[in-house]
């Protein structure tokens, strides 16, 4: 499930990774998949939204209180 690293930066490229990621999640969980396939597109989502946080801060733009609250959710799930 590796990908070449992504080089644009962009709120929308960045926007539509989340995008790309919640779709893999939302189909690991209706589908029967091997666990690390989900955990694999569950990291996937937390360092999308981790990229998009950072982009976020570095325009000096907030970066909106539930997609920190999903974010912590992500890394809490990687934590254990």
């Amino acid at each position: 499930m590796a990908e070449a690293p992504r080089h644009d930066h962009s709120l929308e490229a960045l926007g539509r990774r989340i995008r790309e990621a919640r779709t893999a999640v939302d189909r690991c969980r209706n589908q029967q998949v091997a666990r690390d396939e989900l955990a694999d597109a569950r990291h996937e989502l937390m360092l999308a939204l981790q990229a998009y946080a950072a982009a976020l801060e570095r325009k000096n733009l907030p970066v909106p209180w539930r997609m920190q609250a999903e974010l912590k959710l992500h890394r809490d799930l990687f934590d254990r």
